[in-house]
């Protein structure tokens, strides 16, 4: 961030971390002189990020990707409250009540990432167990929490001491800046998420409500129609498409065609998929083949390439991961200022939340899911070490490898619990869902402390968003979701499937797997493994060049027509960056974020009023 010209120079870089410490204390930090932790903040933070873990949610079940919340809130909020500040004349809504508030809504927006979905729509893939309402509350409540106590023994190492990055963190807090230095700008951002979110919105009615819309037009004939290669008249992937950039969408459509279309052909022909049940009088062939047999198929290679690619760099990273979780958990010899003592995150509530949560963590696992205490309390400590792990990934990349933390534990319950698919996926989704919350905070805490916000008033923030974003979301889960429609087009559920996969694998073991399968399998593993390899191996500069292995695994396992709809909205991005470059970067995330959350809310809108009125 752009320091202000009237404060002193930073310390050096190599200075001492007391002396890094007065100067925030002295120079930075607000705390003491605005208000931080109000209930307006709260209850606003937690009523949009709940309202857009929705989104998030939605967005998930097609694509397996979440989206960022905390700017998307911030810039709502200040054009609320400035809103209401003219028109009631209310108190000034001040930086840190916003910090506040969007580290309650980004608590609350990241919800699905604590497994809704992942594990807990697998679980119903693999063994067709639900979790009713109440119990999908309290788990992802519960296991989010966990993360949030992970956070807090780190924080001080990675943010004062070590001053990691935290990207994202450093996004939100020039946001923040802006917009409450420059009124204007906070004015037109929201006008922007307005319109976004009216002309999303209006989309989904069309489509949805008024059915003047088709669920997809057949651009490339009514053929490949069947197998998903169409246009979606949806803005939610082309909005998906402009936040994630062209690489990746670019390595989706290439991957996504390329697998729909000819894979598709040659698997038939060879006899390994066939178009499963017709209507009578249709013969199966290339014009009569249907997307679900294809999916069946390429979803395999698809998982084995993504979870090869994380766990080879995983094990790459192995002993760089033990000499920073050995420096994470190294305490200073300094003493700490006490003016920072009364404002950091004292250490009995890791303490105490460790205790109380674990032991929650554990007794959950015991009574819903049969995993003996012992075995919980290892997915416990597992989720710690990880968590710590994920944190540090967060801070140096900005990326929280939470699929494959997840894995690990997929992998070490796999060999102490064989055979019980429905123990391995719960106990990897308490690793998961802790790494997820314990890489939000502290990116939340990371721009909280260069705005000069109580870290611990960002902990009792973070902690509002957990309990009520874990009710939107299940609720949101439960009216959009119908089981039986995971791993279709509709909601394919990547991650979901991702997840299932390797469940099944481990239980049943490869022989259960046909030849041919076996062979995909293998191939893809070792592409990912080698691309894994040569990723470490080559110099940074050519990267670039890879391709993404994300975006070919997950155009394996989603229908085509959302992979063309995100690198449409990504070479929309690109034109308009390269046309209009300074508006392109005011306004790209925000009205995309806008076109998401109107089409979305308008969607489950529309869902939950055919549920209640019984028209479904």
């Amino acid at each position: 961030m752009t320091e202000p010209a009237d404060r002193p120079p930073a310390p050096a870089a190599d200075a001492p971390v007391a002396e890094h410490d007065r100067y925030w204390l002295d120079h930075i930090y607000q705390g003491d002189r605005q208000r931080q932790l109000t209930v307006r903040a709260i209850l606003t933070g937690c009523v949009i990020g709940g309202v857009m873990s929705i989104s998030n949610l939605y967005v998930g079940l097609k694509i397996g990707w979440g989206l960022g919340v905390a700017i998307t809130a911030a810039v709502l909020a200040f054009s609320l409250f400035t809103l209401l500040e003219r028109v009631f004349k209310l108190e000034h809504f001040t930086l840190l009540e916003n910090n506040t508030m969007q580290t309650a809504a980004s608590a609350a927006g990241y919800m699905s990432s604590a497994g809704l979905v992942s594990a807990i729509p697998a679980l119903y893939l693999v063994s067709k167990t639900t979790l009713d309402l109440g119990q999908t509350i309290v788990w992802v409540a519960a296991i989010s929490l966990l993360g949030i106590v992970a956070a807090i023994p780190v924080k001080r190492k990675l943010i004062n001491q070590e001053r990691l990055r935290f990207p994202s963190g450093v996004a939100a807090a020039e946001t923040l800046t802006s917009l409450h230095a420059e009124g204007s700008e906070g004015t037109a951002k929201g006008r922007a998420l307005a319109i976004g979110g009216g002309i999303g919105g209006l989309i989904a009615w069309l489509r949805e409500g008024m059915h003047w819309l088709p669920d997809k037009f057949a651009i490339f004939g009514p053929a490949l129609s069947l197998r998903s290669v169409a246009l979606e008249p949806s803005l939610v992937m082309i909005a998906a498409g402009a936040i994630m950039g062209i690489r990746v969408t670019f390595w989706m459509f290439l991957a996504g065609l390329s697998t729909r279309w000819f894979l598709a052909d040659w698997l038939l022909d060879q006899g390994y998929i066939t178009c499963g049940k017709l209507a009578p009088g249709v013969v199966c062939g290339h014009d009569t083949l249907p997307y679900g047999p294809i999916n069946a198929w390429t979803l395999w290679p698809g998982v084995a390439l993504m979870v090869a690619h994380n766990l080879v760099g995983l094990v790459l990273q192995l002993p760089k991961m033990i000499r920073g979780i050995r420096h994470t958990l190294q305490g200073t010899a300094e003493p700490i200022d006490p003016r920072l003592a009364a404002v950091e995150v004292p250490s009995s509530w890791f303490f105490s939340g460790l205790v109380v949560v674990g032991a929650v963590c554990i007794a959950l696992q015991y009574v819903w899911f049969d995993i003996p205490p012992h075995f919980g309390a290892l997915a416990v400590a597992l989720s710690m070490a990880l968590a710590f792990v994920a944190a540090r990934s967060v801070g140096e990349t900005d990326t929280n490898p939470v699929g494959a933390m997840g894995k690990v534990t997929q992998l070490v319950f796999g060999g102490v619990m064989r055979g019980q698919v429905n123990a391995n996926l719960l106990a990897a989704n308490v690793t998961a869902g802790a790494a997820s919350h314990a890489g939000d905070l502290l990116t939340d805490l990371k721009a909280g402390y260069l705005v000069g916000a109580r870290p611990r008033y960002q902990v009792i923030a973070q902690t509002f968003g957990v309990a009520v974003g874990a009710v939107f979301a299940s609720v949101g889960y439960t009216f959009l979701v119908q089981p039986d429609q995971l791993g279709g087009e509709k909601w394919p559920a990547p991650a979901a499937m991702v997840w299932a996969k390797v469940a099944e694998l481990l239980s049943n073991g490869v022989s259960s797997l046909e030849p041919h399968k076996l062979a995909a399998i293998e191939i893809a593993a070792a592409i990912g493994g080698a691309l894994a390899v040569l990723e470490v191996l080559v110099p940074a500069r050519w990267r670039k060049f890879f391709p993404s292995v994300a975006g070919v695994g997950i155009a394996m396992t989603v229908g085509f027509s959302s992979s063309f709809s995100m690198f449409l909205g990504a070479c929309l991005a690109w034109l308009a960056q390269r046309a209009w470059p300074k508006l392109a970067e005011r306004f790209t995330v925000v009205l995309a974020s806008g076109f998401i959350a109107g089409e979305t809310l308008m969607a489950v809108a529309l869902i939950a009023w055919k549920v209640v009125t019984g028209s479904m």
